[in-house]
């Protein structure tokens, strides 16, 4: 049971994470055409914070979304997680 919350907790701040970073990459691709437009403008920065709040504390609990954010003093912990097929980043 303790297991299945924690997979639950884990969908929830990954589809966090997933949707911050949607919103900012489709911000940026409205910014690319419409250069001018501060509010959009403004949504990118809400969202790209967003984003980074919602990476940082999926990545405190349950570890790195990619191996570039694998800390350099660490074991190269990148592999050491279950895969996708096994569990792992539901």
């Amino acid at each position: 049971m303790m297991e299945t919350m924690q997979n639950s907790a884990r969908g929830a701040m990954l589809q966090a994470v997933n949707q911050a970073g949607f919103a900012v990459i489709e911000a940026n691709l409205y910014l690319d055409t419409h250069p001018c437009d501060t509010e959009a403008l403004s949504y990118f920065n809400q969202m790209s914070q967003a984003y980074q709040q919602a990476k940082t504390a999926y990545e405190t609990q349950f570890g790195p979304l990619n191996a570039g954010n694998v800390p350099e003093n660490a074991y190269w912990t990148w592999v050491s997680d279950p895969w996708p097929w096994e569990g792992g980043n539901v």
